[in-house]
């Protein structure tokens, strides 16, 4: 599977192309602001993969024509064709088809535009009668790469409204930019050569080396993914228009359903919405439950009408980010923590009752904390692993070689380089990922912690992406996706 290069939003070609954007959008007539939005989206798409414009035109035509009358064999269709479209370029290399690059942003417009038919065969939404105005809200280009995935009722009045030019919408943009090239360029940039070298060939490391480079991930991950949507959001509000969340400090979670409300919202809201809760209410279910109920008699029957939903819902999750033997594992692995969750929260009660269990202690949350990162470093670990061999690999050196020696310090140093070139990467690292920490645990104690002097805070994430930022990185890592 390929990706075509595109215009990334790291580019300065981006850049130069925002801002004459920008210049255009506020020197228009503002009954003209979402025509200009829409030439820039559509010019943003053709220069990044010209010869795969067709598709995404396909869907965005074939799904507002259908959806105006959204009778159950036009909602069936719009699902074939965009599923269609998905599944051929997305898992074609899986049927022998190789060098087929991938039309930017597919599996997040796919999204987009089932949960717009969806909303129109619930009768949740009324179906737009503009179809420029439905390519506008399909194709607006922040959010086209990877998300967030937005929502017709929450986008398509703010797309299409005036809106006069704000200085304060144009510096809290450039902040939220800035804070974005930052995770991007310094922190995940600087994690990107080691995790890469650890999990090339696992089996050769111990399981100091590999405990580190899981961690790494993780943080590499987070700050690739949120930052991205950090510069998608900021650009978004340069244009006076609000942009969904799409994380919210997911590290500090306490259970491994918190963790998932915080991590990548928009796409479990989306799961949530059109595939768990239709799957939840469906006659198909509830027969499951039945079924379920005579084997497991004490249990709820609300919690066995969310078993084979949870399970239908992380195995999908799984195959949407690949079909490869890892991404299903990943996706098991979180369907079984669900539903073990779901079906310990009644006794887990009781216990906490007959101890005084006090969730406000700092002990408690420290624990719980770092309970619910382990799980989800565990589950990481399928997430980057090449195999399911690789995989396996890695868990059992981590918890069968793991030693801390002068040896195993050295062979864990070893990606970093020799000598001074290893400690200055490691302290560069140990004060990156420290203070992204101290600012993400301020920001879970106080939402506003750090505005006093962000500009100040800016200037300085601007000096620090000077000296430490990894150029040459154009791709995020959820683009693959």
């Amino acid at each position: 599977m390929r990706y075509d290069a595109f215009m990334s939003l790291i580019s300065l070609k981006f850049a130069i192309f925002l801002i004459l954007l920008l210049l255009v959008y506020y020197k228009v007539p503002k009954g003209h602001q979402w025509k200009i939005l829409l030439s820039g989206s559509l010019l943003f798409y053709v220069l990044s993969t010209p010869l795969y414009f067709p598709f995404i035109a396909i869907s965005i035509v074939s799904t507002w024509a259908l959806m105006k009358n959204p009778k159950k064999s036009h909602f069936i269709l719009t699902i074939l064709i965009n599923l269609g479209l998905l599944i051929f370029f997305r898992y074609s290399v899986y049927i022998g088809i190789h060098d087929l690059i991938v039309p930017l942003g597919i599996s997040f417009y796919t999204f987009m535009t089932i949960g717009y038919a969806h909303d129109c065969y619930g009768k949740k939404i009324q179906p737009c009668d503009n179809l420029l105005h439905y390519a506008l809200f399909i194709s607006y280009f922040p959010q086209i790469t990877q998300g967030p995935i937005g929502t017709y009722q929450n986008m398509m009045e703010q797309l299409k409204s005036a809106h006069d030019f704000d200085m304060t919408n144009l510096k809290e943009g450039g902040y939220r930019v800035i804070k974005g090239l930052f995770k991007k360029m310094v922190i995940a940039g600087r994690l990107t050569y080691y995790v890469d070298t650890v999990f090339t060939n696992p089996q050769n490391e111990n399981g100091l080396t590999l405990i580190i480079g899981v961690f790494f991930y993780a943080i590499e991950l987070y700050a690739d993914f949120s930052g991205y949507m950090d510069i998608a959001c900021g650009v978004s509000q340069m244009f006076g228009i609000k942009l969904a969340e799409n994380f919210i400090r997911p590290y500090f979670s306490r259970n491994i359903q918190e963790y998932w409300r915080r991590w990548h919202i928009t796409l479990n809201e989306w799961f949530k919405e059109h595939l768990m809760m239709p799957a939840v209410t469906s006659g198909w279910n509830r027969k499951a439950a039945k079924i379920l109920g005579k084997i497991f008699k004490k249990a709820k029957k609300g919690n066995l009408r969310t078993v084979c939903p949870l399970v239908l819902v992380w195995i999908i999750t799984g195959i949407w980010h690949g079909a490869e033997d890892v991404y299903i594992g990943w996706g098991v692995y979180f369907a079984i923590i669900m539903l073990f969750s779901v079906c310990m929260m009644g006794p887990m009660k009781k216990v906490r009752a007959a101890i005084h269990w006090n969730d406000e202690n700092p002990f408690i949350i420290i624990f719980q904390t770092l309970r619910t990162f382990f799980i989800v470093l565990m589950g990481e670990v399928m997430f980057r692993a090449h195999s399911m061999t690789d995989a396996f690999a890695i868990y059992k050196n981590i918890f069968t070689n793991t030693r801390i020696n002068g040896a195993t310090i050295a062979a864990a140093l070893t990606p970093f380089g020799n000598g001074n070139q290893a400690l200055a990467s490691v302290l560069i690292l140990f004060v990156l990922i420290g203070g992204l920490f101290v600012v993400e645990l301020l920001k879970e104690k106080n939402a506003d912690a750090f505005q006093k002097h962000r500009y100040l805070y800016a200037g300085a994430m601007i000096v620090f992406t000077i000296l430490f930022g990894v150029l040459g990185q154009s791709n995020f890592m959820y683009q693959a996706f």
